[in-house]
């Protein structure tokens, strides 16, 4: 039992496609783009709008920034911060109006257990990001005919960042019973990439970037991206 969300077998997703991802990948993400020093000098929060159990944000919350999280249930996981934890509010993200305060959003969406779920997180996170947008997603989720109009003529991303090593992303209430097996986090089969837009500055149809991140076995060579960060 692996139980990737993403593989398409319903039996081994969870009913709201609550999954965790290892804390590595937001720190890859961090560490890309500078250390999200633009959000820092613009004193602007992060927002996850699916925050799940609240992995995703451990290294924002450990950087110092004010986090918001937001879900339509309270999974969040107090264990996983030192002292401060991320401030929670109950909400479905579609029928958010106005984002908490000025803040770029990162987060873990849901895919599938709604159709085109993941694309309308997308959307409504460019109506109310203030700067940039940030989605984890597995790569084959950008080879769609449905999403052409999102990639290649609305809102085409600024870049993808392509996790080179593959993530687990075990549904969060298997979490224990693969512990209990010695099987968490361990036999990932679907690839990822982290899909970056820049709500200030508009990237042109066909002028998106695609970037291979190194391996969590060379940290030297995860610098800053150059135009990104």
């Amino acid at each position: 039992m692996r139980g990737e969300i993403s593989t398409g077998k319903r039996a081994n997703s969870h009913p709201y496609d609550w999954c965790v991802d290892e804390s590595w990948v937001a720190w890859q993400l961090f560490r890309s783009l500078g250390e999200f020093r633009q959000e820092r000098e613009a004193g602007e929060a992060i927002w996850d709008p699916s925050i799940g159990s609240g992995r995703t944000m451990v290294t924002f919350v450990d950087a110092g920034f004010r986090v918001f999280g937001s879900d339509i249930v309270n999974r969040i996981d107090p264990a996983q911060f030192d002292d401060l934890v991320p401030e929670f509010f109950r909400a479905d993200f579609r029928e958010c109006e106005a984002a908490p305060q000025a803040c770029s959003i990162v987060c873990n969406p849901p895919y599938s257990y709604i159709p085109r779920i993941a694309e309308a997180f997308v959307r409504k996170a460019l109506q109310l990001s203030s700067r940039r947008v940030c989605m984890v997603l597995p790569l084959k989720w950008q080879a769609s005919q449905e999403r052409y109009a999102l990639f290649a003529e609305d809102f085409p991303p600024q870049a993808i960042l392509v996790l080179t090593q593959r993530p687990s992303m075990p549904p969060g209430d298997r979490i224990p019973a693969l512990e209990a097996a010695g099987r968490a986090f361990k036999g990932a089969t679907v690839d990822y990439g982290w899909y970056i837009w820049n709500v200030r500055e508009p990237t042109l149809p066909q002028h998106t970037r695609t970037i291979w991140l190194p391996t969590l076995a060379e940290p030297e060579k995860l610098l800053p991206i150059e135009g990104i960060a």
